[in-house]
């Protein structure tokens, strides 16, 4: 009898800002998915012409350098309001979905792939949830998130606030998962808690 298939796992990753949910990511490639990245994704979304008309068209020339869209320029516009940033992600994120639908399809197609992650800043805000069969929420304490990203991106406490409050709750995200792994600093934990979850979603 030749064994059993192992099943195809797709696994959303949500958190914070700073939650550390690319380093997690990275313990789940290790573990054998393969990663996709929806930021990733977007920003190439960002260079497709008939998305580039669709930013001009509802934020003005002033985003546009040399041809294409600047991603401080956009910054600037979007993230001062939440309805602003709605904006955007209505233009952006159905070419996202799209891609993303296409890659999953692809890897689910190859016998040798176990599974995906799919590693969305807006997993929920982009309704890319709908796409996995559960969802992790990585969970780091504010101080430790802010500590992150002070270092990686020299962002203050209000920029992290000012950012968070364009986004959905952590609050509602947390409760809307399906599994926490807890990244406050212990990689030993962390790696853990994903090899657990990698085995209960693509079975032993």
């Amino acid at each position: 009898m030749s064994p059993r298939r192992r099943r195809f796992a797709v696994i959303g990753l949500a958190g914070g800002i700073g939650s550390g949910k690319s380093a997690v990511a990275g313990i789940f490639k290790r573990l054998g998915a393969v990663i996709i990245d929806a930021d990733e994704i977007a920003h190439r979304v960002l260079e497709l012409p008939e998305i580039i008309s669709a930013v001009v068209d509802e934020f003005g020339p002033e985003v546009i350098e040399d041809g294409a869209v600047s991603r401080p320029a956009l910054a600037a516009a979007v993230f001062s309001s939440r309805e602003r940033t709605d904006r955007l992600n209505a233009i952006v994120h159905p070419k996202v979905i799209e891609k993303c639908l296409r890659l999953i399809a692809d890897k689910r197609s190859d016998p040798e792939c176990l599974g995906v992650v799919l590693d969305a800043p807006l997993l929920f805000e982009a309704g890319l949830e709908e796409l996995c069969d559960s969802v992790v929420f990585v969970d780091a304490r504010d101080d430790v998130r802010r500590e992150r990203l002070a270092s990686s991106r020299g962002w203050t406490r209000e920029e992290l606030s000012r950012r968070e409050n364009l986004q959905d709750s952590l609050i509602s995200k947390r409760k809307r998962a399906d599994y926490i792994i807890d990244n406050n600093g212990s990689l030993e934990k962390a790696v853990a808690e994903a090899s657990a979850i990698w085995k209960s979603a693509c079975g032993s």
